[in-house]
């Protein structure tokens, strides 16, 4: 990964950094396992109002089996249940199958930088409509 990271960001990106982004007391990491063997994982903090992703990786051999779909929920709710608007990432332009899958779990771009994409999902829970008495919304 850390070609990918110096040819997008023109820096380097080494096994040191990531270690210290997954290993620092202000983010969050969950392991994916399957038959005690790590087969991915996430890394994200906390913004003012948002959730960063830092990183998020599974072995190719268990991608799109919905493990990464069950990541993002996670994430998703650790971020709603902590008072947050949106989730965002950043992802290289280029990444097609990554890109594509996180629009299929809701996510749009919101900018770009160099060679990478800034996506964005808002995860913040709409109120309930109501009109003058009225209340339209789930039932207790």
């Amino acid at each position: 990964m850390a070609h990918i990271v110096l040819s997008s960001w023109g820096t380097e990106w080494r096994d040191d950094t990531l270690v210290r982004a997954v290993t620092d007391p202000d983010t969050v990491t969950e392991i994916a396992t399957h038959d005690e063997r790590i087969v991915g994982y996430y890394t994200f903090f906390k913004r003012i109002d948002s959730v960063f992703i830092v990183s998020i990786q599974i072995l190719r051999q268990y991608q799109q089996r919905g493990l990464g779909s069950l990541m993002m929920a996670r994430i998703e709710e650790w971020g709603r249940r902590n008072g947050l608007d949106a989730v965002e990432l950043w992802v290289q332009s280029t990444n097609e199958s990554a890109i594509s899958f996180y629009e299929h779990v809701g996510y749009r771009v919101a900018g770009k930088q160099g060679n990478n994409y800034l996506m964005s999902k808002v995860i913040k829970e709409k109120p309930e409509a109501s009109v003058r008495g009225c209340h339209v919304g789930t039932s207790a």
